[in-house]
């Protein structure tokens, strides 16, 4: 049975009225005949999707997207201009720095207040006080006007009273950019509880991992309008290859995200490429090891690595902007030995060849590992990021890039990217790009168990004093 609607957002669009001067407003206001002296701005167009109970969508797209007007609606700060919007369920947002605080009211009235908007009373708010106090680190400070607070302060403030009030629907938009490491991770991890209590979650990010790891759905905004809808992975991969295309391109790859989004059947097939990948990579491995080695497949497959042929990603995305192709990619041992099987704490080469039909200059090639849920793990450029990378590479050199690593991954579905970047017209930007190059699946080669995403080789001393 499908889960509960939370939230419905039908054909919605909001326009607001632009004028070149404060005269024209006043002309357009009072002309006997009803002249024009505006013009419309559509920040959201015909937008449309739901949330369901329990949810965490994720809403990405470049700034100026409509994101923080979508979200304003939600929370029914602003009205639209036209469609609708159905939320069950009480909203606590934090859509901006200080976002309905008072300047000249203490943080200590601030609190109060905003709790009362939220719907508690006063015993209910007394009654979480001390530990929205505590979790916002202020100390003396939540009896002084905000107005005297650091941008630190002000988010640790609004995101202790946004989360300690027991929503029912949290809205989170980009505020906790700001702040130190340690409070964005304690905001994350009281976010992650929240998730794992049920309750739905908007949020607001340009950080693509973090939307990869916290979001099962996420929605494509640009310039007001939809463009694509799916699962995290699948959307901002294809998110990436429009934020990395260059300008001459970018409308051709919007047209083209909007074609899947739009055509249903094409949408169909690539989320079931996306979706299934993982279950039918575990069973053609299954199939290969018993190809291989029959009732023992599994234990020789421990032994050593190996490659499976039909162990392939089918969710590759490449986006190229000038002419250089990336080819060979492959992942070998040190003698040579192709595999996309590997045994933990192993030594292995990533490589690949770089073809330039056009010249380039201060080039960089790089390199991502990240898991199945499109979490990066790790990632570097060469030359180093000190230098200014290769400074001139002529039409029809080509290029073979090796990268070489130990193996500290815990068992589990890795991908990796190719890119290769270079300087054009004073930018440095992506000159190819292939996203989901190779997939591989590490094994683990002892009996001992893991948790986590690497292994640190680390060992315990126990011992009685």
């Amino acid at each position: 049975m499908s889960r509960e609607v939370v939230i419905k957002v039908k054909n919605l669009t909001k326009s607001y009225r632009l004028y070149d001067s404060h005269l024209d407003r006043v002309k357009e206001a009072f002309h006997p005949f009803r002249k024009k002296y505006h013009h419309a701005f559509n920040a959201l167009t015909n937008v449309s999707f739901e949330v369901r109970k329990g949810e965490t969508l994720g809403i990405i797209g470049r700034n100026g997207s409509g994101k923080s007007t979508l979200l304003q609606i939600i929370c029914g700060i602003i009205p639209p201009t036209k469609g609708e919007v159905v939320v069950n369920g009480r909203v606590s947002a934090l859509l901006e720095l200080g976002a309905g605080f008072n300047p000249e009211f203490t943080g200590r009235q601030n609190l109060y207040l905003n709790g009362s908007i939220l719907g508690l009373t006063r015993k209910e708010i007394d009654a979480r006080f001390n530990e929205i106090v505590e979790f916002a680190e202020i100390g003396d400070f939540i009896d002084q006007p905000v107005k005297t607070y650091s941008s630190g302060m002000y988010v640790r403030l609004a995101f202790a009273i946004a989360i300690n009030v027991e929503p029912e629907i949290l809205v989170v938009d980009e505020a906790l950019a700001v702040g130190d490491e340690l409070f964005r991770r304690k905001c994350y991890a009281r976010i992650e509880e929240f998730r794992e209590a049920g309750k739905t979650i908007l949020f607001v990010t340009h950080d693509m991992p973090t939307v990869n790891e916290l979001c099962a759905r996420t929605i494509f905004l640009d310039k007001g309008e939809l463009i694509l809808e799916g699962p995290a992975s699948f959307v901002t991969t294809q998110y990436e290859r429009f934020l990395f295309t260059r300008s001459e391109d970018a409308l051709k790859i919007r047209n083209e995200i909007l074609e899947i989004n739009r055509n249903g059947e094409l949408k169909k097939k690539l989320l079931r490429e996306s979706l299934k990948e993982k279950t039918q990579q575990k069973e053609t491995e299954k199939d290969t090891h018993k190809t291989k080695a029959g009732k023992n497949s599994f234990e020789i497959s421990e032994k050593r690595p190996w490659y499976g042929p039909d162990f392939r990603p089918k969710s590759t995305v490449e986006y190229k902007n000038f002419d250089v192709d990336i080819f060979d990619i492959l992942i070998e041992t040190p003698d040579g030995q192709r595999v996309n099987h590997l045994l933990m704490n192993e030594e292995y080469v990533y490589s690949y060849k770089v073809r330039f039909n056009t010249e380039g200059k201060n080039v960089f090639f790089g390199m991502m590992i990240k898991n199945d849920k499109g979490l990066n793990i790790t990632g570097a450029n060469a030359p180093s990021p000190q230098s200014k990378g290769i400074p001139h590479i002529k039409k029809g050199e080509v290029y073979y890039v090796k990268w070489f690593f130990k193996c500290t991954l815990l068992p589990g579905i890795y991908y990796t990217n190719a890119g290769v970047s270079g300087k054009v017209n004073g930018e440095t930007c992506f000159l190819n790009r292939i996203v989901d190059a190779q997939v591989f699946k590490v094994h683990k080669n002892t009996d001992a168990k893991y948790d986590g995403l690497v292994h640190l080789s680390q060992y315990a001393e126990i011992r009685m004093l």
